[in-house]
């Protein structure tokens, strides 16, 4: 009987640290907003794919969390770009769904717009599209783009940028416009879209 009741105790004792340590749900009150703007900030500097995959709607992102799933190169490309990320909440918004957060970052436009730009003298997009699923390539060229990125300076100035929410099933959604990645990129992300849009 002991033993019973013991276990209960610590079935119990799990649910209720469980139900604790849980993270933001998808009531949209400002206290699930402020905790997905703070597992986002996380998950970038991380590069936390799969909390990436699940609070944050960004077609650009997307496509690097495709890429980070298959090589690890990206997601340190990730954490490199984003470790430096910090996220302030200015004010939130329930009725319009939104929260307006000021966010600073290395300036990384430069470094970005030299590395594609290198990038397309050397490849065409469609030799470039191939090597990226080569382990070499990636482990030279990526690391240069990391050790350029941790030479860059902050930003002197914090960028402000009003994100939606939008609710899943289980948890609230940022939604990141072109303006939102670039100001959590300080810039990059902008940066290599503009050279290949070119």
């Amino acid at each position: 009987m002991k033993k019973a009741i013991s276990l209960l105790m610590c079935a119990v004792m799990l649910c209720l640290s469980l139900t604790a340590c849980s993270g933001p749900n998808a009531d949209m009150t400002e206290e699930n907003i402020t905790k997905t703007v703070e597992t986002v900030e996380t998950a970038l500097k991380e590069f936390d794919i799969d909390n990436l995959n699940k609070y944050v709607d960004s077609s650009t992102l997307s496509i690097i969390l495709g890429y980070a799933e298959e090589h690890e190169q990206f997601a340190e490309l990730g954490r490199a770009i984003f470790g430096n990320l910090e996220m302030e909440i200015k004010s939130i918004d329930i009725d319009n769904k939104t929260v307006t957060v000021s966010v600073s970052n290395k300036d990384l436009a430069q470094t970005a717009s030299d590395f594609a730009q290198q990038l397309k003298s050397e490849y065409s997009t469609f030799q470039l599209l191939a090597k990226l699923s080569s382990d070499l390539f990636l482990d030279t060229k990526l690391a240069q783009l990391c050790q350029d990125i941790e030479e860059a300076e902050i930003l002197p100035q914090k960028i402000e940028m009003t994100l939606n929410i939008e609710q899943s099933k289980k948890n609230l959604v940022l939604s990141f416009n072109a303006d939102a990645e670039n100001a959590v990129s300080g810039g990059a992300l902008s940066a290599i879209k503009t050279i290949y849009s070119n």
